[in-house]
């Protein structure tokens, strides 16, 4: 699907340049969806009675808006102000910042490997995305740990030079580590015994600002990946929510195994 075919979606956030102003409301050009444009009502724009427009918004400001609906049909995009939480308008800007530095830094590992952006950005960028929920999410993985960049694939020219890039353009605000655990069961529920084993470790209670994140590798082996403010608080969270499900194997006649790393593992 074309830039100029993609429409947002009802309840997402969108950033938008106001183009101009009327009585009745403002129309919004959406940037991130090729100049489509959007209506922003009046009774949309603030939760207080708006005497005049320009008090809350003026031609050229960029703007974070949520999207109420969307008639493809007829081209039309309803947005919403007054519905955006500073929390929201926050995070949104810092996506959008994001973005910008991911794309710079594409721009920049082109150069240095003399190759072509678009090549460079299906490459890197599509392994990044195969294996994180956006670029600078795997970006901040690889600043923290170079070794996240073990399983995007690259040729070896090309993962030095981008991990020598991302460890110099990009601080982490998080640490991640990785854990493995082996799960076997040979019950009659077996196959529910281990996702029940799995949704204890991915389902562990952390403290704020940590996550985890259970993938599946292959049979019967099974990647823990943590992120955390720390490598302290990793390591101890990284243990405890393993240990809950390897207590639930155990508990359930069935065999459960940690690895630090994969190579311990054997076959």
């Amino acid at each position: 699907m074309s830039g100029e075919e993609k429409y947002p979606e009802a309840g997402e956030y969108i950033i938008g340049t106001v183009k101009s102003i009327f009585k009745q409301g403002a129309f919004i050009t959406l940037d991130e969806y090729g100049g489509k444009q959007g209506m922003l009502p009046l009774s949309e724009i603030s939760p207080k009675w708006v005497r005049n427009i320009r008090d809350y918004v003026r031609e050229g400001q960029k703007v974070v808006l949520v999207v109420l609906g969307v008639n493809r049909e007829r081209g039309h995009i309803d947005l919403s102000l007054r519905r955006v939480t500073d929390a929201k308008r926050k995070d949104k800007l810092q996506q959008v910042k994001q973005k910008q530095r991911s794309e710079k830094l594409f721009e920049i590992l082109a150069k240095e490997l003399q190759a072509p952006l678009e090549e460079v950005k299906a490459t890197v960028g599509g392994s990044l995305l195969a294996n994180y929920s956006s670029y600078y999410e795997g970006l901040e993985a690889i600043a923290a740990d170079e070794k996240a960049a073990d399983n995007l694939g690259l040729q070896p020219k090309w993962k030095k030079t981008f991990v020598e890039l991302v460890q110099k353009s990009i601080k982490p605000p998080f640490v991640y580590i990785t854990g493995f655990v082996e799960f076997r069961s040979y019950e009659p529920n077996g196959v529910n015994i281990i996702k029940e084993a799995l949704k204890k470790i991915e389902n562990y209670k952390t403290e704020q600002h940590s996550k985890v994140e259970v993938s599946y590798i292959s049979p019967p082996i099974y990647r823990i990946r943590i992120q955390a403010p720390d490598y302290k608080t990793a390591e101890r969270i990284l243990k405890s929510a393993s240990d809950e499900g390897i207590e639930h194997i155990h508990k359930n006649s069935s065999m459960g195994e940690f690895h630090r790393k994969i190579e311990e593992i054997k076959k």
